[in-house]
């Protein structure tokens, strides 16, 4: 009793505060956030003192061994945190819920997810976890609006790698005796959230490391041999090579001709099974065959531009067999930003044309230039090219060796390149690659 009481006292803030950048990082140190979106039962909790439950629980630290060279990867567009370390062989792959897409037109973070703002911030994607920065058992968020606390962290731990933004528990659900149910996609304020059980196993692998780096990206982690890292077992939109990689019920790896990646699905008359954490599904006529209906994603408000999967964009389509039901849902296409793929001119954004496409293999968003090129909001950097194969002097997309070229879309490669007209500036870009 007087060990929780003592850690309830000592955890009365974070993930709460205000929201523009100004104040974000104020001196001495980041201000705390708010917490992003919630469900209704987190509402629900949040009005009442007496629906608390087992929110003033510390949740038991499970008896795991501890890693002597933990290595975590935070991946924002991939709902991932990946935990190795190659000294003991350990490898594991966590879902999360990280910060929502920024909509604000003023803020640095436009088009990122939350969570990517100290990578904006300060400039470098490493950060680190130490026992300082730490706490097995964490219960309140302070509402930066009326002051009001609640116990949202549940008795799990909190983990910071930037200040205020943090590994930390589900949030939503959070009086339950697990500590809370995770919804895959983005929807905190810019912490990273993980299953209660998820959490719970992280903490214990490596709080009594001294310091545990931890690399934050944007685009989906990718092993050295391009394979994407993701979640196992798969499930609806996952990336797959062959139908064994799709091991649920009637599931099938369906071809996406945008991304020259396969995706996974599954065979539907008319409904689709749902898995949580991950958003709902819904049964689509198969565009490569009209006699039969698939599974693809939903658009909810923790995956709303389908911006997880490789080359989806959202479209409204009707349910297989009964065009009375509709529903916004995740399909094959692209993105229109410079460098990803594309087959006709609209496929990309305003002042982008396709370059490339031909025999049925699609080609590169791109626009001429002569020196320097625009960066979008929300994707890699780019580099004006001189590209033969594209036409000339094109902008394309930058991307990173370091991390296998996650930033690069399949059939493509990643290679030293110098800026037009500037021979002193080289940089890595996505190029096609050859055949």
């Amino acid at each position: 009793m007087e060990r929780s009481l003592a850690i309830l006292l000592a955890t009365v803030s974070a993930c709460a505060g205000v929201d523009d950048d100004a104040r974000r990082a104020p001196a001495g140190g980041e201000a705390d956030l708010p917490l992003g979106d919630v469900d209704d039962s987190t509402a629900f909790a949040l009005s009442s003192a007496s629906s608390w439950g087992s929110a003033l629980t510390c949740k038991t630290i499970p008896d795991l061994p501890a890693l002597p060279s933990p290595q975590i990867t935070i991946s924002l567009q991939g709902l991932t945190l990946h935990l190795v370390d190659t000294t003991v062989g350990y490898d594991k792959v966590f879902p999360i819920g990280p910060g929502k897409i920024d909509t604000d037109t003023t803020s640095t973070t436009l088009g990122e997810s939350l969570s990517y703002w100290p990578v904006k911030a300060y400039k470098t994607q490493s950060f680190s976890i130490k026992p300082s920065t730490s706490t097995a058992c964490k219960f309140w968020w302070t509402d930066p609006e009326t002051g009001q606390t609640s116990p949202v962290f549940a008795g799990l731990p909190f983990m910071s790698w930037s200040g205020s933004y943090a590994i930390h528990g589900p949030i939503d659900n959070f009086t339950a005796p697990n500590g809370g149910n995770l919804r895959r996609g983005f929807v905190s304020h810019g912490c990273v959230r993980l299953e209660a059980a998820d959490i719970l196993e992280v903490y214990a692998r490596v709080h009594s490391a001294a310091s545990v780096p931890v690399h934050v990206q944007r685009e989906p982690e990718r092993r050295a041999d391009g394979t994407r890292v993701d979640v196992t077992p798969a499930w609806i939109g996952a990336e797959c090579a062959t139908d064994a990689d799709c091991a649920f019920a009637n599931g099938f790896c369906h071809a996406n001709p945008y991304s020259e990646r396969g995706f996974c699905s599954a065979r539907c008359t008319q409904y689709c099974s749902d898995r949580a954490p991950n958003p709902t599904t819904f049964c689509v006529t198969d565009p490569d065959d009209a006699t039969k209906g698939m599974c693809v994603t939903q658009v909810v408000a923790q995956n709303s531009d389908c911006r997880t999967f490789d080359h989806f964009e959202p479209i409204r389509m009707a349910r297989f067999r009964q065009p009375s039901a509709s529903a916004n849902v995740c399909m094959p296409g692209s993105n229109g930003a410079i460098g990803d793929h594309c087959f006709l001119d609209t496929d990309c954004d305003a002042g982008n044309r396709c370059a490339g496409a031909a025999g049925g293999e699609p080609g590169l968003c791109t626009q001429a230039c002569t020196k320097y090129c625009p960066d979008p909001a929300g994707v890699a950097a780019t580099l004006c090219v001189n590209e033969a194969a594209l036409g000339g002097a094109v902008c394309m997309r930058t991307c990173t060796p370091a991390s296998n070229a996650s930033e690069c879309p399949g059939g493509t490669q990643c290679v030293l390149r110098s800026r037009n007209g500037d021979a002193a500036t080289s940089k890595y870009v996505c190029e096609p690659a050859a055949d």
